[in-house]
């Protein structure tokens, strides 16, 4: 990474602010942010889902950058209390970005966070990591003509990029798909995406009772916030929608009982719900640099205990150019589906608990996400460090 960022040889903030935006394309970099200091402006780029230094500025020049950041998304220039957010249209080597810039005024200045969207080069689930067995299941949960089907995930997990990989499975040109998101991220053609908005006066409550009257087969809701989105999601999966949503919960079980928290009653999930997807992303150990190595203490007490097992190759990576010094490159999924049966159902109606649930779960073969990151583990694609890293808030 370049911690030698400055303002040297560059002419104007227009170079500084395309430069910054070239090398977070280069580098596959999902947010760039501006983040004012007592003295200095930290550049910071986020890649794989983790932070890394690109460089710093002088207060002074980052007043020029601010500005020039806020032309590009029509934001207003002199406004330096009150957030602002914009979308901004960029080329890099003729390829077009969209980026969502969004600033606030923190205690040393005017903080810049930028997100880098491409549409994503998905063609199939299993581009996106998936055995072929679970893509198969999602699938046959996507395709009937009602019910709800959901995915979870925190921020950052890859939940858009597998909703809008159902959403092109889907698009076969016979039905009429509608989306409500906060924001719109990716266009697709040939599916009629809404965006809601404070600022327009549409959230997802009055814009799901709106786009039921416009004669849709399958909607995506952006996201399960509160119990009235809920319940008007549900009963439209009951009556001849099908409806793909994503919520905020740990793990499936999670998820499910997140439904329950917000009210929704349990003879309708039960008769709603198809199946909850739930993802996180594990950073790939760079194969250039990759190296067999003994995990320490703690590393080999998780092991053992996900699995009752010692460990066998294991291996991370140094560190080298072409990984810039990260030992990770690029990112695989790791999901686990819990698809609705009977024995689920009596649980929810019984009102056992999530461990009755787990059980019932165990018992009927279910695979968690724990699993897969263990595969993935002795398969080398990742570190245990990372799993470690990435799963145990999956718990």
């Amino acid at each position: 990474m370049n911690d030698n960022f400055s303002l040297s040889g560059m002419s104007s903030p227009v170079e500084i602010v395309d430069q910054v935006i070239a090398q977070a394309v280069k580098i596959s970099a999902s947010d760039i942010l501006f983040e004012p200091q007592d003295k200095q402006v930290d550049v910071r780029l986020r890649v794989d889902g983790v932070l890394q230094p690109f460089g710093m500025m002088p207060q002074g020049a980052y007043d020029q950058v601010l500005s020039r950041i806020k032309v590009l998304g029509n934001m207003d220039v002199t406004e330096n209390r009150k957030p602002q957010e914009s979308k901004i249209r960029f080329e890099v080597e003729g390829h077009p970005y969209v980026l969502r810039a969004a600033i606030v005024s923190t205690n040393f200045g005017q903080m810049v966070a930028l997100r880098v969207l491409d549409a994503p080069r998905f063609t199939d689930f299993t581009d996106l990591g998936m055995l072929s067995e679970l893509a198969d299941k999602i699938k046959k949960n996507i395709s009937g003509r009602y019910g709800l089907f959901l995915v979870c995930g925190p921020t950052g997990s890859g939940k858009t990029t597998t909703v809008h990989s159902c959403l092109k499975h889907l698009n076969s040109g016979e039905v009429n798909i509608m989306t409500l998101e906060d924001p719109v991220e990716y266009i697709m053609a040939g599916i009629n995406q809404i965006q809601v908005g404070e600022d327009i006066g549409l959230d997802f409550v009055s814009g799901l009772k709106m786009i039921l009257r416009l004669n849709p087969d399958i909607v995506f809701v952006g996201e399960i916030r509160d119990a009235q989105t809920a319940e008007i999601a549900i009963q439209a999966s009951l009556t001849g929608h099908l409806v793909i949503s994503t919520v905020h919960a740990r793990n499936c079980v999670g998820a499910l009982y997140r439904l329950l928290d917000l009210g929704v009653d349990k003879f309708m999930i039960n008769y709603a719900l198809r199946a909850i997807l739930s993802q996180r992303l594990l950073r790939r150990v760079c194969t250039h640099c990759a190296e067999e190595y003994h995990p320490d203490q703690l590393e080999l007490l998780m092991y053992v205990r996900e699995t009752g097992n010692p460990p066998g190759r294991l291996v991370h990576a140094k560190g080298c150019e072409l990984c810039r010094q990260t030992g990770y490159n690029g990112r695989a999924g790791i999901y686990e589906l819990m698809e609705m049966n009977d024995g689920i159902r009596k649980l929810v109606t019984d009102g056992d608990s999530e461990v009755k649930l787990r059980e019932e779960l165990a018992k009927d073969g279910f695979k968690p996400m724990t699993t897969e990151g263990i595969r993935l583990v002795d398969e080398g694609v990742t570190s245990l460090k990372e799993f470690i890293r990435t799963i145990y808030d999956a718990k």
